[in-house]
């Protein structure tokens, strides 16, 4: 008979940080606990004080953060390689393809337990920034792609959080593997209704047109530019402000160069803000924006878009299919086309009222407990019908038409 309930291992070394992917991990992993299936996670340093929640487990494999902004956390935890500890699994799913992401990989390889992995961030984008000479070489000459390659084809399944994030790893030779295209989803918690009124007396934004700008402030979102291009756009929308929110290493190159511009009294930077008053920062902006090309899906801008904000944002991978051009937002390829978008919104109070009525009408097939209820039914065709298929050494080609088929009988799903 089978099982009624799974027990889903959820590998991940960014699952106690702070960023887009780390929020996503979380969400998905209580959202699937609500579901009534355990889930069990493997990370470094977890912050034990969320473990209260009913069918969610932790495990820490240690590790050591050695840096705080950005948070960084280091885990090598080699040692557990060789003593497995997930016989108990029915499935792994494994979000980042990295240290805890190989040992999940070894342990489900050594068990016999299938294996599904969500792909957000590739390792070569970020390794020209944050290790500027050896990871420019690496990602110069390959060996980061040919790694994540030997890692990935080792899945039964690969999900991506949108189309364009298929088209990057596809030119990348991502050939091996079935992908399919489910978004990471936001939490309930963004749809609630709020009033902004008190972030406009604590920012001293008064009736202002407000841009924001919600992200880690490091050097792949652009910040710096925005700022530089506010100017333009502060000069022909002489009441407006920009909001800049979050934190991270470019903090005070960005702060230097509202000083360089004068701009102090027209751009904000909040640094950390809780939740409740991100939700209400979303209420309160006129436009919400994000200007890096490549984001594995953009959930900032998802989040803005739950309480009615339209986006403008770079026609760059991931962006380009969370923003609807013309429709919810404008998508841009060049900081020309940014201020002359977010120029437009700005004054055109009707064109706001459109696209944020869209905006709340889109966003809702992004909802995490629906997102988490495909998972489950993603998990149980793998485990069902898709890893016999790999384990008898079917031909590549009755998978792929297998995940086909799949996909499209699950709306919110796509191959």
């Amino acid at each position: 008979m089978p099982k009624q309930s799974l027990d889903i291992g959820i590998f991940s070394y960014v699952y106690s940080q702070v960023s887009g992917i780390a929020k996503a991990v979380r969400s998905l992993s209580e959202a699937i606990a609500r579901t009534g299936h355990r889930v069990h996670v493997f990370a470094p340093c977890i912050r034990k004080n969320n473990s209260k929640q009913k069918n969610l487990f932790y495990h820490d494999v240690g590790g050591y953060r050695i840096s705080h902004d950005p948070e960084i956390i280091f885990s090598l935890p080699i040692h557990n390689y060789f003593f497995p500890e997930n016989e108990f699994l029915d499935i792994s799913h494994i979000m980042t393809p990295v240290t805890i992401g190989v040992m999940g990989l070894s342990w489900s390889k050594y068990f016999g337990i299938p294996i599904v992995g969500t792909h957000n961030s590739p390792l070569s984008y970020y390794s020209d920034i944050y290790v500027p000479i050896v990871g420019k070489i690496l990602s110069k000459t390959g060996f980061l792609w040919a790694f994540e390659r030997h890692i990935w084809q080792k899945f039964d399944l690969v999900s991506v959080p949108t189309p364009s994030k298929k088209k990057l790893l596809l030119k990348h030779r991502f050939l091996k593997n079935p992908l399919i295209i489910l978004t990471n989803g936001i939490e309930e918690f963004y749809f609630k209704k709020v009033d902004g009124g008190e972030i406009r007396e604590k920012y001293n934004l008064g009736d202002k047109k407000v841009l924001l700008y919600a992200s880690r402030q490091s050097p792949e979102k652009n910040i710096e530019k925005i700022v530089k291009s506010f100017k333009r756009i502060h000069k022909v929308v002489p009441d407006s402000h920009l909001l800049l929110v979050g934190t991270g290493p470019s903090m005070p190159s960005i702060k230097h160069k509202i000083q360089k511009y004068r701009l102090q009294e027209y751009v904000t930077q909040t640094g950390y803000v809780s939740d409740n008053n991100l939700l209400k920062i979303y209420n309160t902006a006129d436009i919400s924006c994000l200007y890096s090309w490549i984001e594995a899906e953009g959930l900032v801008l998802l989040e803005s878009m739950a309480q009615g904000t339209p986006s403008v944002g770079a026609n760059g991978c991931g962006i380009q299919d969370v923003i609807r051009h013309k429709k919810t937002g404008f998508l841009v390829n060049n900081l020309s086309e940014f201020e002359k978008r977010v120029i437009q919104l700005f004054k055109d109070d009707d064109l706001r009222a459109e696209f944020s009525k869209n905006c709340k009408k889109y966003v809702k097939l992004h909802r995490i407990d629906e997102v988490a209820k495909r998972w489950i039914k993603i998990y149980k065709f793998t485990i069902n019908e898709l890893y016999p298929l790999r384990y008898y050494k079917r031909p590549k080609e009755e998978r792929f038409q297998k995940v086909f088929e799949f996909a499209q009988k699950i709306p919110g799903i796509s191959f």
